[in-house]
């Protein structure tokens, strides 16, 4: 019996050494590009979760849906009330606390989200519709260190953003933010 113990550890040890088959490459010239789903679509909706873990640990499910120059995000808390809208318009963004019904500065919305001041209009449009160049243009000014890591899925239609990870101070805080969904509309 206690050889099969040990048998059984073993195996799991080997198991878990093993290689992950399920990394591909990705075909960057495959990159979907937001100009030409929009020729296609009118919106796009759908969900996702912001996590944050280390120094704050959350989990906030969002909706969100994007068309012509408006865009919005509504963040929810644990029970799924929502708690906080990103109310984006042309190049303006505006912070709503959804609890209260009122606006709130950025200083406020950074409590929540800490590297939100560093994301222009721009950016939460093109994550929205999944469009990776965004990132190429990110331009982050932090007192720390930061690195940002990006997942892409691919479709028959091209490679679109899957998730972002914000990593501070030698990944001592981790913001991700994950699409769950994007359902397209004409």
């Amino acid at each position: 019996m206690k050889n099969n113990k040990i048998f059984f550890i073993f195996l799991i040890f080997i198991i878990g050494c093993a290689s992950n088959s399920s990394y591909t490459v990705i075909d960057t010239s495959k990159n979907i590009k937001i100009e030409n789903l929009e020729s296609k679509y009118n919106r796009v909706i759908g969900t996702g979760t912001l996590s944050g873990n280390g120094k704050a640990n959350f989990s906030s499910p969002f909706i969100f849906e994007s068309q012509n120059q408006s865009s919005y995000i509504v963040f929810k808390d644990f029970l799924g009330r929502r708690k906080y809208m990103v109310d984006i318009d042309k190049e303006n963004i505006t912070y709503i606390d959804l609890r209260s019904n009122q606006q709130v500065d950025l200083d406020e919305f950074q409590n929540f989200f800490p590297i939100s001041d560093q994301l222009n209009a721009k950016f939460y449009k093109n994550i929205l519709w999944g469009d990776p160049r965004i990132l190429k243009k990110i331009n982050i000014n932090l007192k720390n260190s930061y690195s940002i890591s990006t997942k892409l899925k691919s479709f028959e239609s091209g490679n679109f953003l899957d998730e972002i990870i914000f990593s501070l101070n030698n990944s001592k805080q981790v913001y991700s933010i994950k699409f769950n969904r994007r359902n397209f509309k004409r």
